[in-house]
């Protein structure tokens, strides 16, 4: 039912006259009901007028126009007031004028969404204020028929603002919630709960004011102060609520003559404090519903998490399984290569050393020796190839051997650079695949040093630390030490084939300077 209402306020295409003339009629009804029940603490139409027009659409407009000038050229009927005055214009018709005009202003041509942040809040109670402001002058002007003093008028003025606006913070926050549907909510147990402690409160501080009235300027805040309350526990609307329901307990006192407290008193109070519990509540409601939108983000953050999570595994288990095959592959195109080229070349090499018998002149002997001396060359190039490609220590003898004694010695030795290499840890009961990983690592930083040919010094700390949950946490340090007489030392850069690696184990990558020389550290968790 509210949906629909609020899809027909808000409609502003063509068509739907007869629904709208219906719905001025009510307008219509609803405001001759509110003005028999207003009386001197609040004018109830000037909330159903702002309420009005802070949901419709200004093409719309005219029809609620129409509907309360009728109201009051019926009013003003059955009363035997003149219609075809200047005081009818002034008071019946220049009030919804200025109304409009200022929610124009404030809000544009389009209908407002619902007063739930402090923005839209004060909006709406800044629109109400500066009707019942512009109104008052010409109620005053043309309402009363004695001579005042100028304080006299002032307070007549305020007088007639104190009961537009109480009636519009009663009522305008009142219906706009209810059109909006906002008291659909499961908190409503707990809303009419704190609602009846609020009321017994109040009724509670009014009867102490009817027996003791000396003690208004004192206790009468306690009446209103729990506004606050049930609007930072229930937003805008408990606090519309609650406004309405005590403004009317007020009011009620006041006609029966149970509560004989000053009516301006009371209605300076309640405009303060409930304005303000009004902008409480929306700010109340903007925060609560600011946390739900970073939960729900949180929520989906977290699901991108871990989706992010599942995807990252799955490429480190594809990145394992490459690294496995180039293993594989260097391992085969090794055996290829010694078992094609090596029987080949050693075959070359017995001929030659076969030839020598049958050779009886110098010159040919020369020529037979610088051959077979080429082929132990083309014999030790082939096994350091071989070795580089798939070193036989690795399998054979270990990762701590293959490393200290292997082709990665040979080629730092043959290019100047010292080796110093240092092990913690059972370093030698690492799987095959961190094994593999760890030597390509340091192969790469080796390439690396003697592409460089400014690096003096090559330090390699290899840990491993066991954990209770059976995998060994591998954390592995590569230091080059460029030559102190280099004036520029190369900037910092990562090395693909060390990251490649570390990322098909899931590891930790990190390219840190030195005094004189670059760190490559490399930490990952192996089974």
């Amino acid at each position: 039912m509210t949906g629909r209402a609020l899809a027909l306020l808000q409609d502003a295409g063509p068509g739907r006259n007869g629904r709208w003339a219906l719905l001025a009629l009510c307008v219509l009804a609803a405001w001759l009901g509110l003005e028999q029940l207003s009386a001197q603490v609040w004018f109830l139409p000037a909330g159903l007028r702002l309420a009005m027009l802070w949901l419709t659409p200004t093409r719309r407009w005219g029809w609620l126009g129409a509907a309360e000038i009728l109201a009051q050229a019926t009013k003003s009927a059955v009363l035997g007031y003149p219609l075809v005055t200047f005081t009818f214009l002034a008071v019946c018709v220049a009030p919804w004028l200025i109304y409009a005009a200022v929610v124009y202003l404030l809000r544009g041509p389009r209908p407002a969404p619902p007063p739930d942040s402090p923005t839209r809040m004060l909006l709406l109670l800044l629109a109400g204020l500066l009707g019942a402001a512009g109104v008052s002058p010409l109620l005053w002007m043309f309402l009363v028929t004695y001579p005042m003093s100028t304080a006299d008028s002032l307070a007549s003025m305020f007088a007639f603002m104190y009961g537009d606006l109480i009636g519009q913070i009663v009522l305008a926050p009142l219906l706009v919630a209810a059109v909006h549907g906002s008291f659909r909510r499961p908190q409503r147990a707990s809303l009419l709960r704190d609602l009846g402690l609020v009321l017994i409160g109040a009724l509670g501080v009014f009867l102490v004011l009817q027996a003791y009235e000396d003690l208004a300027m004192y206790v009468l805040l306690l009446a209103f102060a729990p506004l606050f309350f049930l609007s930072f526990r229930h937003g805008w609307e408990g606090g519309a609520l609650a406004t309405a329901l005590l403004a009317a307990v007020m009011q009620a006192l006041v006609q029966t003559g149970l509560l004989t407290v000053n009516v301006t008193m009371l209605q300076l109070v309640l405009a303060v404090v409930g304005g303000g519990a009004l902008v409480l509540g929306a700010a109340s409601t903007a925060l609560r519903r600011s946390h739900e939108v970073l939960a729900e983000r949180h929520q989906e953050l977290a699901a991108k998490t871990t989706e992010l999570e599942m995807l990252a595994a799955e490429l480190g288990q594809v990145g394992q399984r490459l690294a496995r095959l180039e293993e594989q592959g260097q391992r085969e195109l090794a055996s290829e290569l010694e078992y094609e080229l090596g029987h080949a070349i050693h075959a070359l090499g017995t001929r030659i050393s076969l030839a020598f018998r049958d050779v009886r002149d110098e010159q040919g002997t020369r020529l037979l020796e610088s051959l077979r001396e080429q082929v132990r060359e083309i014999q030790d190039s082939l096994r350091r190839a071989l070795r580089q490609l798939r070193p036989p220590q690795l399998d054979t003898h270990g990762l701590q051997q293959a490393l200290e004694s292997g082709p990665l010695h040979e080629m730092l030795d043959d290019s100047g650079v010292v080796f110093e290499p240092t092990f913690d840890g059972p370093v030698d009961g690492l799987d095959e695949d961190a094994r593999t990983t760890v030597y390509r690592i340091c192969q790469a930083a080796v390439r690396e040093a003697v592409r460089l040919e400014m690096v003096r010094r090559f330090a390699l700390h290899l840990e491993v630390k066991p954990r209770d949950d059976g995998t060994r946490v591998v954390a592995l340090a590569l230091d080059l030490e460029f030559s102190p007489y280099v004036q520029h030392v190369p900037p910092l850069q990562l090395v693909p084939a060390i990251k490649d690696r570390a990322l098909a184990m899931q590891g930790q990558y990190l390219l840190e300077p030195l005094v004189h020389g670059h760190r490559h550290s490399v930490r990952f968790v192996a089974a």
